[in-house]
């Protein structure tokens, strides 16, 4: 019997980690999706969602008050610092939750694999944390093809594509690597190549 795993599951913007992700849950495994979080850490009150809009003004708030993830997207993805200044804001607050759910999942489930999907893995220099990474990749036409369907403009794709590291480098730099390129079920199927030790 294999080893529960503790791995980070990262890659480039719309390359196939959310796939890969249902991919694992459909194996056994229990995946922490940082997007996720960092989606709950701006719920309106909260005291990231305050922090935000203190830095960036009233004018990415929408009628309910909620942030307008549209418009701070145009924001941070045309100014890279603007997206420091979020970050700044945001990742600490939802690093603690994934970590605090990491541990708690690892007590309550010692002998499941786990899996943490955080797409700025090698950005913030993260990968020390995991026994492994796992990177997704595809190219860059996949990656402006896939986000201009989800309604981003051209450029507003190739901005979110720019802001993050190469895909071909987190591919190198991690222990196993997919391509994303075709469909989910092509992906899929290199999961069930991956040996474990």
């Amino acid at each position: 019997m294999s080893l529960p795993q503790n791995i980070a599951l990262t890659g480039g913007i719309a390359c196939g980690k959310s796939t890969l992700a249902e991919g694992l849950r459909a194996r056994g495994w229990h995946v922490i999706d940082t997007d996720r979080i960092a989606h709950d850490v701006l719920t309106s009150g909260t005291e990231t969602w305050k922090n935000v809009v203190d830095a960036f003004g009233s004018s990415i708030l929408q009628p309910d008050q909620s942030i307008d993830r549209k418009v701070l997207g145009r924001l941070v993805f045309a100014d890279p610092l603007l997206r420091a200044k979020l970050n700044e804001i945001t990742h600490p607050a939802i690093r603690s939750v994934w970590q605090r759910e990491r541990e708690e999942r690892a007590r309550t489930h010692p002998t499941h694999s786990l899996a943490v999907m955080i797409p700025l893995l090698f950005e913030c220099e993260l990968e020390q944390m995991f026994s492994a990474v796992w990177c997704v990749g595809a190219s860059r036409v996949a990656q402006l093809n896939r986000l201009q369907a989800r309604g981003l403009s051209e450029v507003e794709a190739a901005q979110r594509i720019a802001s993050q590291m190469p895909v071909a480098e987190k591919m190198a730099r991690a222990n196993i690597a997919f391509w994303g390129e075709g469909t989910p079920a092509v992906l899929l199927s290199q999961l069930d190549q991956v040996r474990f030790s």
